[in-house]
């Protein structure tokens, strides 16, 4: 007997469908099969090594407390979501705030005065060049409160320095020293224990009240998170946890011929979710992407690492880590490693001043790795054998979870 066409499509369909619902669970996303013995690694070996944390010098050990204090430290996203665009990002280990990119050189003088410990500084602004928005949140550690207090008045002082400056009222913190000369920019300090949290702001318009809002509800948020924390002792700081569960071993180590893109180290250690956001393009897109994909741990050596909940977890950061601005870039994977995704951006990053990244998932790791372009554009041929050397560190890490 033979079936019409129409009969034999219902049939199939109906077959399908009941084994379709003989399945049970979810499905989820699994790696594709790498062969390790055949990743060219470059000059970088496939084994994981341990981190140095070479602490031998008062500034070294200030620098980790510097680090720690970023899980503190209020994101200027966090009191506009329109201020996403990343800015200058500094830690400092001690009286020397003056830079380029940092405090003008008049302000030297008082965290000297007064023998600042240590600090970090924040800087972002909006994405429109037309109705420009900034703003800027330092929290600089003093040896006590008394100190604090004088270098808050001091900074003020030398800000007024300027005549044509005049103060602005910020009523629920009336101890604070807030000023402006053109009611579109503002700077205020306001001494809070052994701190002095340091805020800069524009708004696009002369505003002299949107100023002082935004300048008291940074205030506010950064006391509250300042609250939830206690100083380190300078003696104890040796007894904070430099490498918890070794993540700093199954990250990629830096260069040994000087090549990564980056200078300095001060950054290079182990962060909670809530200060390695600040090192983000989009710290609020990834806040949600941190909370989704259930990221506890982030690691900062010559690449970065970040631990997620789960297998599935890894690949919806990986996705949330490769958006792509209008104007960049995304490359072909390197050989042999199916699952990484690799960004050419636009804009260099602030910290590292890197504008070519891979990221490669492992088990519930996602590992990025970093370069530089060239004069012409062309790609370093580093990055693929960086990005398959930090697969193959973290395929042979032992107890990988």
């Amino acid at each position: 007997m033979r079936f019409g066409t129409s009969v034999l499509a219902v049939v199939t369909a109906s077959v399908l469908a009941g084994c379709a619902a003989e399945i049970p669970g979810n499905p989820q996303p699994g790696q594709l099969p790498v062969d390790i013995a055949a990743l060219n690694t470059g000059a970088y070996s496939p084994q994981p090594t341990g981190h140095d944390f070479e602490i031998s010098t008062i500034g070294e050990l200030r620098l980790v407390e510097s680090r720690r204090m970023l899980e503190y430290l209020v994101s200027p996203s966090e009191i506009d979501s329109d201020i996403s665009v990343a800015g200058p990002l500094a830690l400092f280990s001690g009286p020397d705030i003056v830079g380029e990119q940092t405090f003008p050189a008049q302000y030297e003088a008082a965290a000297v005065d007064n023998n600042m410990l240590l600090g970090v500084y924040l800087s972002r602004i909006n994405g429109n060049l037309r109705k420009r928005k900034k703003l800027i949140i330092s929290v600089l550690r003093f040896p006590t409160d008394d100190a604090s207090r004088q270098a808050a008045e001091q900074f003020d002082r030398i800000t007024n320095a300027e005549p044509s400056r005049h103060p602005l009222a910020v009523s629920a913190y009336p101890q604070a020293g807030v000023s402006s000369g053109d009611d579109i920019t503002a700077v205020g300090f306001l001494a809070h224990g052994p701190y002095v949290i340091m805020v800069n702001t524009a708004v696009p318009e002369p505003d002299a009240g949107a100023l002082a809002s935004i300048v008291g509800r940074t205030f506010q948020a950064q006391t509250a998170r300042l609250d939830q924390t206690t100083p380190t002792p300078l003696d104890d700081v040796l007894d904070l946890p430099l490498d918890p569960d070794s993540i700093m071993r199954r990250t990629l180590p830096q260069s040994s011929d000087y090549s990564d893109p980056f200078f300095g180290d001060s950054d290079i250690g182990v962060y909670a979710p809530a200060a390695a956001l600040h090192f983000e393009r989009d710290p609020e897109r990834m806040r949600k992407a941190f909370e989704d994909s259930g990221v506890d741990l982030v690691a900062r050596r010559g690449g970065m690492l970040y631990r997620a909940r789960d297998l599935a977890g890894a690949f919806r950061l990986q996705n949330a880590l490769m958006t792509a601005g209008r104007k960049d870039e995304e490359l072909p994977p390197p050989p042999g490693l199916g699952d990484a995704r690799c960004l050419k951006l636009d804009v260099a990053d602030e910290t590292r001043n890197f504008d070519l990244f891979c990221t490669v998932v492992f088990d519930r790791y996602v590992g990025v790795v970093i370069s530089k372009a060239g004069l012409t554009g062309r790609m370093d041929g580093t990055l693929y054998q960086r990005a398959a050397a930090q697969y193959a560190i973290l395929a042979n890490s032992e107890g990988a979870r």
